[in-house]
């Protein structure tokens, strides 16, 4: 499940816009959160643990960062380097993509 930059931006804000102080410390809750998101994504199927998993990455990302764009080179690695493209054993699919970018 792939969540759209606007939805995660919708996701931290309303993390933070629920957070009360408690003690003097801030407390969060992911509920509230969940149910704005239902009410504001209601054609998004969405269940509460993927929801929550994703919230905790968004925040912890824009807490290290102050963004909730994914670290540059974070993704997965491309199979093109120059010890791949001269390797004989490469499968029919990952030669037609070389040969493609060529």
């Amino acid at each position: 499940m792939v969540f759209t930059n606007e939805q995660k931006t919708f996701m931290i804000e309303t993390y933070f816009r629920n957070g009360h102080q408690v003690n003097g410390e801030w407390v969060y809750e992911i509920q509230p959160c969940f149910r704005e998101f239902r009410e504001q994504f209601p054609e998004f199927a969405v269940d509460e643990l993927n929801f929550t998993k994703t919230l905790k990455y968004v925040v912890t990302l824009f807490r290290e960062t102050g963004s909730i764009q994914r670290k540059s080179g974070s993704g997965r690695p491309k199979k093109r380097t120059l010890d791949t493209i001269e390797n004989i054993d490469l499968s029919y699919g990952t030669c037609h993509k070389i040969v493609k970018k060529i």
